[in-house]
């Protein structure tokens, strides 16, 4: 395969890659706004460019292409006269105005950049890691070392076996705090793993989460509107209870009904460049052997792609593989992915088991008065994207897609799999000061935004850019309108 083509397709699987169906925070109120939108091509092959960046010049506002490679994006009337930016790694950069997209779908075509694998002029002979150290060492000059206010779109699914069977998103603002280096773990852990039972018999119990899915507890997220739905019970619980038959089923609905606990901000526990942690912890990342993948560009400037893997596969503690995609000449970590290696899958045993109260018909059937639920997290894969705005470079997109299985008692193992995504549209680096506690939605391990009860908001929805729904999204919104429109489903959930 040539290194161009290697390159490209690396790149559809590390830096854009998403569920396909991403939103952009709009002006709350439609009046004066309009909506552009555009698909965006390789000049050469004709072939759509899924997950291309799309920024307006001069600005934090922007948004990415689906899976087909289309966009859309609604703006306030101040911006007509501005220019739409459209990047993608490996292609130069192709810019065309606003008012060109204002009043129909316009193709913009990206062409193609010849990359190579030239050496990197560096004077050790671990010569990579001495490239990683340098980006390290850099982070104070290349990320906000201030406070800012991220606005962001937050989605997350759950499937069970093959179906979707729950869906959540949100708009919501991060208030999110300097690449400081004074990250505490110990303290946000701590806060982060409070597990709070409300009731003797509670019903919602959280997944487990990968560890390093903290957030800085100096961080607070606000959350503004929140859609959901739920198919469940549907799905899972009646297929299963037939085996069951003198069992009301309306009494086992709390049986399996796992939640994603923590809410927008606990992805940005993912934010190693923030924390400093694992192949990006200098302290570790000498257990790391790091090469050269290859070389490219991105925004028009030079990027080098490295990958990492332990040095001693054996070594369970140094768990990753991945890859990290660095600007040549500021040094600054614009992307990185990874994900666990075969040993660590194999001795990862991060778990949450608990008992529930059984209602009265299985108590006299079973003589049981708890039944256990144990569900174990065994794999995760994580992605990060970072974006430059005003020559510092700020979080644009978190993804995790983690996998779990669930035992316990009266039912058959299940699977399970969770996939979240943290988009940030716009940064706001003035009015920068943290939330009153009645606004923050608390952080921690046991509460859901699935939970939160904010009402559906038609009108904020209405006015909120959103594309097509393709890929994964198009799949688990069939699952999910299995008895009704998510619309409807929405309009009925508090």
């Amino acid at each position: 395969m040539k290194l161009q083509n290697l390159v490209q397709s690396f790149l559809f699987y590390l830096l854009f890659l998403g569920f396909g169906n991403i939103q952009s925070y709009a002006q709350k109120n439609k009046q004066g706004t309009y909506t552009i939108e555009a698909t965006i091509f390789d000049k050469d092959t004709k072939d759509p460019l899924p997950f291309t960046n799309v920024l307006i010049k001069g600005t934090s506002i922007g948004t990415i292409t689906n899976e087909e490679g289309k966009f859309e994006l609604t703006l306030s009337k101040k911006y007509e006269s501005s220019v739409v930016i459209v990047s993608f790694v490996g292609y130069k950069n192709n810019s065309i105005s606003v008012k060109k997209l204002k009043d129909s779908s316009k193709k913009i075509f990206l062409k193609s950049v010849s990359t190579s694998l030239d050496e990197i002029v560096v004077t050790t002979k671990n010569k990579y890691k001495e490239l990683i150290d340098q980006a390290i060492s850099l982070i104070p000059e290349n990320y906000a070392q201030q406070p800012v206010k991220l606005e962001t779109y937050y989605r997350e699914l759950t499937k069970i076996d093959d179906s979707y069977t729950k869906f959540s998103d949100a708009a919501s603002t991060i208030y999110y705090t300097p690449y400081d280096a004074n990250f505490d773990y110990l303290l946000s852990n701590t806060n982060y793993i409070q597990f709070n039972r409300l009731e003797q018999n509670i019903n919602k119990v959280p997944f487990p989460e990968p560890k390093e899915f903290v957030a800085d507890t100096r961080d607070q997220t606000r959350i503004i509107a929140l859609r959901k739905s739920n198919n469940l019970q549907d799905f899972k619980i009646m297929e299963q209870s037939k085996k069951l038959k003198s069992i009301d089923t309306s009494n086992l609905k709390w049986l399996e009904n796992n939640e994603i606990g923590g809410g927008p901000l606990r992805l940005t526990g993912a934010d190693k460049v923030k924390r400093q942690e694992d192949f990006l912890d200098p302290k570790i990342n000498s257990k790391y052997l790091f090469t050269l993948y290859g070389r490219s560009v991105y925004d028009n400037k030079p990027v080098y792609i490295i990958s990492f893997k332990p040095k001693d596969s054996n070594n369970v503690a140094i768990r990753y593989t991945g890859e990290i995609t660095i600007e040549e000449d500021s040094k600054a970590i614009i992307a990185y992915k990874y994900r666990l290696t075969k040993k660590a899958k194999k001795k990862l045993n991060q778990r949450f088991a608990t008992q529930l109260k059984t209602p009265k018909i299985i108590e006299e059937k079973f003589k049981k008065i708890f039944l256990t639920r144990i569900t174990s997290l065994k794999d995760y894969i994580v992605q990060v994207n970072f974006s430059n705005y005003k020559g510092k470079w700020y979080l644009k997109r978190i993804k995790s897609i983690n996998h779990y299985n669930n035992t316990g008692d009266l039912f058959d193992a299940y699977n399970v799999t969770t996939e979240s995504e943290l988009i940030i549209n716009t940064v706001n680096t003035k009015n920068t000061s943290p939330f009153s506690n009645e606004k923050v939605f608390r952080n921690n391990f046991s509460n859901a935004l699935f939970n939160y009860p904010l009402p559906y908001e038609v009108e904020f929805w209405k006015n909120y850019s959103t594309l097509v729904a393709t890929g994964i999204i198009g799949k688990a919104l069939k699952d999910l309108e299995a008895k009704g429109s998510l619309e409807s489903q929405f309009k009925s959930k508090n």
